[in-house]
């Protein structure tokens, strides 16, 4: 006993016996790196190599810039709109629904916050870094160590070549692959460990990001954590717990109204479902791009129908076939350079299973799916740009570096702006401090000129799919406390795709006209400002049905605004085929004048006449419709809106 205690007792060795204790804690040391590396070896982590080459691969094709307002129109602008109106404290539950959500700078991050550049960088970074190491360990095990890191850097390019952002493209993308090898066991064991939550993760956070990339991903992932036996119970619970919990603590973390978050499903479930109705576009130049993504696609399926598995195929079958195919409705719904969305992932597949079957013919589709990748996106292979890819993340890089530099570049881009723009000293001195809101687009007028925003509820007047959208608009236009005190309208009769102004959104259009009244203008502009509600009630004039074509009289009313409600006619056919992809033009003519109308605003109420109302009168022309036709068979129904 004497001994053992006269054992503890030297508790100042490492004072006496300075060498003694740098032997100590080396060794202590070495343990702890002889433990990591036995950590490192029982879960099969990715080397330091690996890491650095998947990290420099990420940097090499990033396509996700810090977006700055440089254009009056176009993503730009709109990216600047989502920002204000996060940053305004609006909630996107209750009053604001469009295509992106609260987490929105995981994808289009905007200069006018650094932090937001910064998180937004960041989690890209460790996101495709983390999954390019995963794709090479799989690879690596079929295909060696060379031709692994040339997939991978195959994939990584194909997915830079994409509008917009990658994130859009690139996340389906890589839960596609992964989902695959998760189902076939190729995965090392800390991505096969870790798959079931960081994707119940990152689902969460792309239905807050982009909703409709968040439901591409979910169906593929529960397919793949429901192939293989024994692990089904687990890997499914995990998904869905962390799924749901990583839904509202991201909710929450960005300042959202806790209850709202089923708000924010159901209408972001609005703007996903009227998307096809209102936005399809079919150039005919582009037809090839069906004939080459189905065959890629039959291909594909077949070889994919023909992988083996240890368990059930067609849970991950199913859940490839949903995510796919909501890929495919993006990339072709609206069918100009989304398209190279579809053809990204199709690529990216591709080469997986050109790597599991080693196929020379698999090999080939991808090649094709790359070539029409890039003539879809436009420049064809030579929009391959490492060094562009490296300038677009050094400039996000030096703007969360330095606050300096991001101001210098917003300071360059009102300059830029107020040129485009041109607004008249006297808008502004007439405007003050008072709220404004510009249609159709030119979100960035307030933030130019800095006056005081008011956001649209669907941010941009096209963003209103639905009936739904279109009348949270109303309701926000016709709210005496909440709506804007004026109103800067640009003096065009056309907005996208050859939509007529005063419609659209149509409901948001009647209630402004109830509303405000011109008050100043220019060639370019018109202001318009709010008063009290000069609308009555609306009473029917007309009802007649019309063959496709068939131009019928607009009906006269002394005083008011005249509407007319249309009903289209669609066979069954016509009406399966618009659900599943998208329905044909609907184009409704004044005088003769052809404006496209999406098939949700049918039974909205289309001002077609109000010569008296000079805030209607559109590059110098009053609304004063005398015949209105449309372009399939149907029922129109006139009604006038009494103005006393």
């Amino acid at each position: 006993m004497k001994d053992l205690v006269e054992d503890r007792a030297p508790a100042a060795v490492p004072e006496s016996d300075p060498a003694a204790g740098e032997a100590a804690g080396s060794t202590r040391s070495r343990r702890l790196g002889e433990r990591f590396r036995a950590w490192r070896l029982l879960v099969g982590a990715p080397s330091r190599a690996t890491l650095l080459i998947s990290g420099l691969l990420t940097i090499l094709t990033w396509e996700m810039p810090a977006f700055s307002p440089i254009e009056p129109k176009g993503d730009y602008d709109y990216g600047l709109a989502i920002a204000m109106a996060r940053h305004l404290g609006l909630s996107f539950g209750d009053r604001i629904a469009t295509t992106y959500g609260p987490l929105y700078f995981l994808a289009i991050p905007s200069t006018t916050v650094r932090a937001e550049v910064a998180i937004g960088f960041l989690f890209w970074f460790v996101f495709v870094t983390g999954c390019l190491a995963a794709c090479f360990q799989a690879f690596q095990s079929r295909i060696g160590t060379r031709w692994a890191w040339v997939a991978c850097a195959a994939i990584a390019v194909s997915f830079s070549i994409v509008p917009l952002t990658s994130v859009i493209t690139a996340t389906p993308g890589f839960v596609a692959v992964l989902a695959i090898c998760h189902a076939l066991g190729l995965l090392p064991k800390w991505a096969e460990r870790a798959f079931p939550v960081v994707m119940g993760l990152t689902v969460a956070a792309m239905l807050l990001t982009k909703f409709s990339v968040g439901l591409m991903c979910g169906p593929i992932v529960l397919g793949a954590v429901l192939v293989r036996p024994g692990r089904r119970l687990r890997e499914f619970a995990e998904y869905a717990v962390s799924g749901v919990a990583g839904l509202f603590v991201f909710w929450v973390a960005v300042g959202q109204p806790p209850a709202q978050v089923v708000q924010y499903v159901v209408r972001a479930i609005s703007v996903g479902s009227g998307h096809a109705q209102s936005m399809g576009l079919e150039p005919t130049a582009n037809a090839w791009e069906y004939v080459v993504a189905a065959a890629a696609t039959i291909v594909l399926a077949v070889c994919v129908a023909r992988v083996k598995v240890d368990g059930w195929r067609w849970p991950l079958w199913l859940g490839l076939l949903a995510g796919v195919w909501l890929l495919f409705k993006q990339g072709f719904v609206r069918h100009d350079s989304h398209s190279a969305q579809y053809f990204a992932v199709v690529f990216a597949l591709a080469v997986l299973l050109a790597v599991l079957r080693r196929s020379a013919v698999l090999a080939v589709v991808a090649a094709v799916s790359l070539v029409a990748q890039a003539v879809s996106f436009g420049g064809g292979l030579w929009t391959i740009d490492p060094g562009r890819s490296l300038r677009t993340f050094a400039e996000g890089a030096t703007i969360v570096a330095s606050g300096s530099h991001r101001d210098d570049i917003q300071e360059e881009a009102r300059a830029e702006l107020r040129k485009r723009t041109d607004v008249p000293q006297r808008f502004l001195t007439r405007i003050g401090r008072e709220s404004l809101r510009t249609e159709p687009f030119d979100q960035a007028i307030a933030w130019t000129y800095g006056l005081t925003p008011a956001i649209l509820p669907t941010l941009l007047n096209y963003g209103a799919y639905t009936e739904l959208l279109d009348k949270m608009n109303e309701a926000w236009i016709a709210d005496d406390v909440n709506g804007p005190r004026f109103i800067i309208r640009e003096n065009t009769r056309t907005t996208l795709d050859g939509r007529f102004a005063l419609w659209d959104p149509p409901r948001t259009e009647l209630a402004e006209t109830c509303r405000y009244h011109l008050v100043d203008s220019t060639d370019h502009w018109l202001l318009l400002e709010r008063g009290p509600n000069r609308c009555g009630a609306e009473r029917e004039l007309s009802s007649v049905q019309v063959a496709a074509g068939q131009a019928v009289p607009v009906p006269k009313a002394d005083h008011g605004v005249v509407v007319a409600r249309v009903y289209p006619e669609q066979s069954p056919l016509e009406r399966v085929w618009a659900f599943l992809f998208k329905p044909g033009v609907l184009d409704i003519s004044l005088d003769g004048e052809a404006f496209r109308l999406p098939w949700t605003h049918q039974d909205a109420p289309l001002m077609v006449a109000a010569p008296q109302e000079e805030s209607v009168a559109l590059s110098g022309r009053p609304l004063a419709a005398g015949t209105l036709s449309m372009s399939a068979p149907g029922r129109v129904v006139f009604s006038v809106v009494d103005r006393p």
